[in-house]
């Protein structure tokens, strides 16, 4: 199973139009919100998402739980746990709902770690970002047995890459 999660992308179509063709096949896309496209300009590119904090957001649920091949995940936009503020309250989230992955936009900035066995995973944004890794998104592959989580920029380096086995 091979995941595209982008988030934050305010609009800018042409970056995830040239991701998704330089990035397939690809089993699901998920948006993490703040996308500013129309519902059916996300569901023409296959594209599921949550409703992100931005005032002109599809009428998308505020979170979505997937099982793949095992592993469980959350999906949110991350500003109803102010992920700003810190990410305590995500990841009690996460252990209450018992997710392997915890995927969260909102902030502009990747973030990847694994704290209390979940991984958090931030793809940081496509555009207005706020650091210096460029324009930023996750590719997410999973088999029975591993995990394996990469954050990319726009240009294909690699930023972020976190692996798990069970």
């Amino acid at each position: 199973m091979r995941i595209l999660i982008l988030s934050d992308n305010h609009g800018d179509r042409d970056n995830i139009d040239r991701i998704i063709k330089l990035y397939s096949p690809l089993d699901r896309i998920f948006s993490l919100g703040d996308s500013e496209m129309k519902e059916n300009e996300l569901s023409d590119l296959g594209i599921v998402g949550v409703k992100g904090n931005y005032p002109f957001e599809p009428k998308f649920p505020y979170e979505l739980k997937f099982i793949f091949e095992g592993w469980s995940m959350l999906l949110t936009h991350g500003h109803l746990y102010h992920v700003k503020m810190g990410l305590s309250k995500l990841l009690q989230k996460a252990y209450d709902e018992k997710v392997d992955i915890a995927c969260f936009g909102h902030t502009h900035r990747t973030h990847l770690e694994e704290s209390a066995g979940i991984i958090l995973l931030n793809p940081g944004s496509l555009s207005n970002w706020r650091s210096h890794e460029n324009p930023t998104f996750a590719v997410v592959e999973m088999e029975e047995k591993e995990l394996d989580v990469k954050i990319y920029n726009v240009y294909g380096n690699i930023i972020k890459q976190l692996k798990k086995k069970r």
